[in-house]
């Protein structure tokens, strides 16, 4: 499944494809993102903002997606809604637009 990751400390924001689907198991997800709670944040037009439970690596190191508060730590984004997530049809330029560093 395509996704943005979003890395805070390298402030790098890279394309990656999930090989196992998160509605099944968040291993993947809490692998990458290096928190065993995650937390979801729908964004706009269908897109979801995966990150850490606030917050386990709470240095000077963050981003703001789209006016929402500061992200601590490195977050997935993916398509769908609350309920289910799905594949992200958005590129890695829109949040290259979007992301603000800290």
């Amino acid at each position: 499944m395509h996704a943005i990751k979003i890395d805070p400390y390298s402030k790098t924001i890279s394309e990656i494809e999930l090989k196992v689907n998160p509605n099944r198991s968040l291993s993947e997800l809490q692998s990458i993102i290096g928190c065993d709670q995650l937390v979801l944040t729908p964004l706009d037009r269908g897109i979801n903002l995966l990150s850490g439970e606030d917050d386990e690596a709470k240095p000077s190191f963050g981003f703001s997606p789209l006016d929402e508060p500061v992200i601590y730590g490195p977050a997935v984004v993916l398509g769908g809604t609350p309920n289910r997530v799905s594949r992200l049809h958005e590129g890695l330029d829109t949040f290259e637009m979007l992301v603000v560093w800290n």
